[in-house]
């Protein structure tokens, strides 16, 4: 089956705007995204990931999919590494089918690579871009995608009630009946160790059937905001045995604390331990 390729192209109809490519019959390359560029974006905010936090663990069951079925996965949105996050999980629970998200149109216009990565521009204050965005979403679906929304729209701390999010996730919602909706609650905490560990969980996929976008989002409001709720409480309470560590980062206080352990841990005949506290 042949692809074809989309090359940025300028139109001089009423000035100049950037043309959008074409949706393709191979989703991994639709709306411009590049399968090359996208593993390698992926590497590198994987890298970045773990060098600057201690660990990134789960907890709840992550989603099982049918062939061809599409997925939206719905989270808070406390920090800006959130993307990095969804990338790194895309990665490791869906890699046999491409990933997007939406980006906000400036940054986008700053880092136009991040198009070739399956990020799709969406001003929020423009009634074309949202209808735009519910289309290319919609279609990213049918065609068994999976669609990574930080639904509050802004950054919002963690602890903020009650959690409030932006009413786009219901309307995509409501364009896809029979849909997963799985919220995700995401938490970055520091605890004993010199570098944060990155928390998430999965929570039960919610689907819509009929409903409205009005009443669609006061439960996914609900079920996501249980969901950070449960995900605090056991982060702390340093509930480790509910995690599944999946990726490990730099672990251990480093300088001069790094040199004190290797010192007393040789004098003593012990091993050396890098984190400051042993699980």
């Amino acid at each position: 089956m042949s692809v074809q390729r989309w090359r940025p192209r300028l139109t001089a109809s009423r000035g100049f705007r950037l043309q959008l490519p074409p949706m393709s019959s191979d989703l991994s390359r639709a709306f411009g995204r590049s399968p090359f560029l996208a593993h390698w974006i992926t590497k590198a905010l994987r890298r970045r990931v773990t060098r600057n936090f201690a660990s990134l663990r789960y907890a709840g069951e992550p989603p099982a999919l049918k062939p061809g079925q599409g997925i939206i996965l719905y989270s808070n949105h406390p920090s800006w590494w959130d993307p990095a996050v969804f990338a790194v999980l895309q990665d490791r629970f869906f890699a046999d089918r491409p990933g997007f998200g939406p980006i906000d149109a400036q940054a986008l216009a700053r880092y136009p690579l991040l198009r070739r990565a399956g990020f799709l521009s969406l001003d929020q204050n423009s009634v074309s871009s949202i209808r735009r965005f519910l289309r290319d979403a919609s279609d990213i679906l049918r065609l068994g995608g999976v669609f990574w929304i930080t639904a509050q729209g802004a950054f919002t701390d963690a602890r903020m009630r009650p959690l409030q999010l932006r009413p786009g996730l219901a309307h995509l919602a409501a364009r896809m009946p029979g849909t997963p909706i799985v919220p995700l609650a995401l938490d970055y905490s520091f605890g004993t160790e010199s570098r944060p560990d990155i928390a998430v969980m999965f929570g039960s996929p919610l689907t819509c059937s009929g409903e409205r976008a009005a009443t669609m989002t006061p439960r996914l409001e609900a079920a996501l905001e249980e969901l950070c709720d449960r995900l605090a409480e056991k982060v702390s309470l340093q509930d480790h045995a509910s995690f599944t560590p999946f990726l490990g980062g730099r672990e251990g206080m480093g300088g001069v604390y790094a040199f004190l352990q290797r010192i007393t841990a040789g004098l003593s005949g012990r091993k050396f331990e890098k984190r400051h506290v042993a699980r």
